[in-house]
């Protein structure tokens, strides 16, 4: 589960932000990263990421999508 504390230590304001940051560990080529990354997410959490990336109209999106699905 992301917590207030773990959006602090990625200096991020919102949780909204850690789940573009997975996206961007996608686009980057670190799919290992973004893994651990999406693991770390509570069921509501990955929920509400997929919700999230479905502004984004990309392959790396939907790939992102379904890695975070597949950590549930």
């Amino acid at each position: 589960m992301i917590t207030q504390n773990t959006l602090r230590e990625y200096e991020f304001e919102t949780i909204q932000e850690y789940y573009e940051y997975i996206l961007l560990s996608i686009i980057n080529g670190q799919r290992q990263q973004a893994i651990t990354l999406a693991k770390r997410l509570s069921k509501e959490q990955k929920k509400q990421a997929i919700e999230h990336l479905e502004i984004y109209v990309s392959n790396q999106a939907d790939e992102c999508k379904k890695l975070i699905l597949a950590t549930l």
